[in-house]
């Protein structure tokens, strides 16, 4: 049972606030639909179901789960269609696990960046923070990644293994 540690990094160009909470507020139905009309996606049932579990679960979560939590009243193929689509309007954002599998959440207005664990045993993601020294590192290191490649870093992801002892993941 591996954990990864991913961490996503979006405009990387713009400063980056250090350690800022990842969280989403449950959002009630006109939200959801003002979020659809903003994005110019039109308001489908499937579309507003995917979107209330999302914000529901708060937390990364696969496309299997997304069907599982629906009792599977919305296809495979549909979530899939409409996770494309909310990718297209940088509603949410994906991630892979260490076995491929797609993880999808929420895009936040007021996050850009922030970590995930992923426990491989029970396939969850948790959305966590590093040590601000940390952060500080990894901002450092990019430059200089950037100047001897000669490449313009857009995102990075770092992996950390380690195994679940089984009785559930606990904050400490």
């Amino acid at each position: 049972m591996r954990i990864i540690l991913i961490f996503l990094c979006y405009n990387l160009s713009s400063s980056m606030s250090i350690n800022k909470n990842h969280s989403q507020k449950n959002m009630n139905n006109k939200e959801l639909k003002n979020l659809l009309k903003k994005s110019s996606l039109s308001i489908t049932n499937p579309r507003i179901q995917i979107l209330k579990i999302l914000a529901n679960i708060n937390q990364p979560i696969s496309i299997e789960n997304i069907a599982e939590i629906s009792k599977n009243s919305i296809a495979i193929s549909t979530i899939y269609r409409v996770i494309a689509d909310f990718l297209d309007s940088k509603i949410v954002k994906t991630f892979n696990s260490p076995d491929q599998k797609l993880l999808v959440e929420l895009s936040t207005t007021n996050t850009l960046h922030h970590h995930h664990l992923y426990c491989e045993s029970c396939e969850q993601a948790f959305d966590i923070n590093l040590d601000s020294e940390m952060e500080i590192m990894i901002e450092k290191f990019i430059p200089i990644i950037e100047q001897i490649y000669k490449i313009k870093v857009t995102d990075h992801s770092f992996e950390i293994y380690g195994t679940c002892n089984g009785k559930g993941h606990l904050k400490n």
